[in-house]
């Protein structure tokens, strides 16, 4: 081999060295960036798979109730009646009331269809869905004068006695036990992924939610928001 070549071989070897520094060099501080990136993005992850656990556990879920998806819930007595009231979560949604409109005692209602009125000091309301069909026997005093007082024990108040038509039909569009929590479950991931960028603003000590979530997602539209998980947001017909 010639001088010239051992030369050019020589110089070809030191400039493949020569990249391949330049690489790591570069690469180091890539691959740094690379894993801090996924280790500021796991908590964050973990946080918010947290919330979701947290608010479902939250929001009460009573084994002797049966829970229509709009959040009304009905509880069968010996007498043959069905009480009926809001759930956990529909009081924490709508929060603070200055009336609840009932229907009145001879009056029919439908599952699935409209059973009564939730109103606020704004002018602003929302209607909630009848868990069950039948005829309405008896409306809770106290809820009419105190609308606060469905707002504030939602599972120890009631809202109206029922005397159901087809209760047993009635039973396979509403949930209970595991459903029921599952259910419930769904409900907390989904308003987590809608108000994760307030979350700060809709937790008090211990991070549960306030009493009017849908004011904190929407103040000017708390009523939209709130039609959407109450599935009053369109005409509904039976569940």
């Amino acid at each position: 081999m010639i001088p010239h070549d051992i030369l050019t071989l020589y110089t070809s070897t030191m400039f493949e060295y020569g990249i391949a520094v330049i690489f790591l060099v570069l690469f180091v501080p890539f691959w740094r960036f690379v894993q801090g990136s996924a280790l500021a993005t796991a908590p964050v992850t973990a946080g918010v798979a947290a919330r979701a656990l947290a608010l479902a556990d939250w929001f009460t879920v009573p084994a002797d109730r049966l829970f229509h998806r709009g959040h009304a819930w009905a509880r069968p007595d010996a007498s043959g009646l069905v009480t009926v009231g809001l759930d956990d979560f529909a009081a924490h949604l709508v929060g603070p009331l200055a009336q609840v409109a009932m229907p009145a005692v001879g009056a029919t209602v439908g599952q699935g269809e409209r059973g009564w009125r939730l109103m606020d000091a704004d002018g602003k309301s929302v209607e909630m869905l009848s868990p069950v069909d039948g005829t309405v026997v008896a409306v809770n005093p106290d809820v009419v004068a105190n609308p606060g007082a469905a707002i504030a024990d939602p599972y120890g108040g009631w809202l109206m006695q029922v005397r159901p038509g087809r209760l047993r039909a009635n039973r396979t569009n509403l949930l209970s036990g595991s459903a029921a929590r599952q259910w419930m479950q769904h409900v907390a991931e989904g308003l987590v992924g809608q108000m994760a960028p307030a979350l700060g603003a809709l937790a008090q000590d211990g991070g549960l939610p306030v009493a009017g979530m849908a004011r904190s997602l929407d103040p000017e539209h708390w009523d939209t928001v709130a039609r959407v998980y109450l599935m009053t947001e369109e005409e509904n017909g039976h569940a």
